[in-house]
């Protein structure tokens, strides 16, 4: 009788392999996607604003006088320049500028975050 019991046990666990796989590989995606999520918060602290120096940004688009019109759209600002060679897309990045987009008479600022607040104190606006 014990052993009956035994050999239909181990059927039951074969038969439960497959489960316990899916189960622990469900647990690993698991564990990643919780890490990752970790190590992306920690990179933006959030909270802390970032400051906007009006003077870095204008010196590096080349001067007040060579901006011709702004818009904001999200997180981005859209310029019209008179000279496009004028600008110093090193600066910018200093100055917290994190892409660009560069068209033939536009040149577009990607600003995550705070583009609103950049905008306004570049060009004292509200934005939209």
């Amino acid at each position: 009788m014990f052993m009956v019991s035994l050999i239909s046990f181990a059927v039951t666990v074969e038969q439960l392999i497959p489960y316990f796989i899916a189960g622990g590989a469900m647990a690993l995606i698991l564990i990643f996607s919780i890490i990752g999520i970790i190590m992306r918060a920690k990179k933006r602290p959030k909270g802390t604003p970032r400051i906007i120096d009006r003077s870095a940004y204008m010196e590096a688009l080349g001067g007040d006088d060579n901006v011709i019109e702004h818009t904001r759209k999200g997180s981005r600002i859209e310029l019209k320049l008179k000279d496009y060679d004028a600008i110093d897309k090193e600066k910018l990045k200093e100055a917290g500028v994190d892409g660009f987009i560069k068209m033939s008479d536009r040149l577009t600022l990607v600003i995550k975050g705070d583009a609103e607040q950049v905008e306004r104190t570049l060009f004292g606006t509200n934005g939209d």
